[in-house]
């Protein structure tokens, strides 16, 4: 093989399952040969979506074949070589005269993924004691120069390398976060089906998309027009038959669009898949995943497409917007009618926030309404009288 050839690549496999199926999963190759550790670990990543360990195994690689260029094994390596790999991603490899043009510079958010992939790799291999060596940890700035010691290189902190690089980096995408009410109605006429509307539309009083994919019919209560989620941030919160997690009273015209969408797409989509589901919202295509629950990456999609159909920035558009604007909506209340008594802890306790700090990430210092009640009310204070 000639030395020019990538020693170390990403691989599909197919393997089948208990029940007879099959599944395909990402592995590391090593001239061909899989990896035993490396792909122990992109399988554990894998367990709850197969994405996941093929977004960390692709970084991985990355690295594996930077350490294969420069003569070094990843049980060999310290922190002085991922210091190595950081600014090759940043800058390009300086002895080969081969520079990374700054159009093409990686973003902040990117280069933060390959440090949570090698030092997640490094922590895991560590705690699986795969090596003979002693780990010790260092409380000073003192490092252990044995290039054996895996925890030297996931103690370490790398942020300030691509922090004091921030500059010359990309900029982050620029996102919508609130919807104006021209916004939301022109979304809601964009979607091609009623499950989709009603999905923005439960975004839209402040759910994560998270919670209303795990939202099941037995959680929804139509005749008093509540709703709960079975899980927030891909954890479940039902134990010994309790949900603890917020109840939430939705509007009118949101429950009619939910009632129709049960009785017309989705029991049209049961009954020809013949697959039973207890949640809420499903895969209404005909095919093998119809009747199956709806994955954020098809909700995502489906989005990003009503967006492109408005005459939206589909690049722009969030799942979270929704929850984002709840929560401005909220603090506008808040500010135009201190007689309702709409405290924080209120607002936090309708979010199932555990801490008040929580809201400073959703306040639009520009909103111009909060503007004008603050500015109305002190003028009121003050007789009326311009400064």
């Amino acid at each position: 093989m000639s030395k020019t050839s990538t020693r170390f690549r990403l691989d599909r496999f197919q393997f089948e399952t208990d029940s007879g199926g099959i599944i395909d999963r990402f592995m590391i190759t090593d001239n061909q040969i899989p990896l035993v550790e490396p792909n122990q670990w992109i399988e554990m990543r894998s367990i709850r979506k197969a994405s996941t360990g093929k977004e960390y195994a692709s970084k991985l690689v990355v690295y594996l074949n930077y350490l294969d260029r420069i003569g070094v094994e990843y049980s060999e390596a310290n922190n002085q070589h991922v210091r190595g790999f950081l600014n090759h991603l940043l800058y390009g490899d300086f002895k080969d005269l081969k520079l990374r043009s700054l159009e093409i510079a990686l973003s902040y958010s990117t280069l933060s993924k390959y440090i949570v992939v090698v030092t997640e790799f490094y922590k895991w291999l560590d705690q699986i004691g795969s090596t003979n060596m002693m780990f010790h940890t260092r409380q000073n700035n003192i490092r252990a120069k044995k290039s054996f010691l895996y925890g030297q290189i996931y103690t370490y902190d790398y942020k300030y390398i691509i922090d004091g690089c921030l500059p010359r980096l990309r900029g982050r995408r620029e996102y919508m976060k609130w919807y104006d009410e021209e916004t939301k109605k022109r979304l809601c006429a964009g979607f091609l089906t009623l499950r989709d509307e009603a999905v923005f539309r439960l975004t839209l009083e402040g759910f994560r998309i998270d919670e209303v994919l795990s939202m099941t019919l037995d959680s929804y209560n139509a005749a008093e027009r509540l709703i709960q989620p079975t899980r927030s941030k891909r954890k479940p919160d039902v134990r010994h038959g309790y949900n603890s997690l917020r109840t939430v009273s939705l509007p009118k015209n949101t429950c009619d669009l939910l009632n129709r969408y049960i009785e017309t797409e989705r029991m049209s989509a049961e009954n020809e898949s013949g697959v039973i589901s207890q949640y809420l919202f499903i895969n209404l295509n005909s095919g093998r995943f119809q009747g199956c629950v709806l994955s954020y990456g098809n909700y995502r999609k489906s989005l990003q497409r009503c967006a492109e159909r408005v005459g939206l920035d589909s690049s722009a558009i969030r799942t979270h917007n929704g929850r984002s604007t709840k929560a401005m909506e909220f603090l506008e209340h808040q500010a135009l009618h201190p007689e309702d008594g709409i405290t924080d802890v209120i607002i936090a306790e309708s979010f199932g926030w555990r801490s008040l700090d929580s809201i400073k990430h959703y306040r639009d210092h520009n909103n111009q309404v909060i503007a004008k009640a603050v500015s109305d009310k002190l003028h009121k204070k003050r007789g009326g009288a311009d400064d």
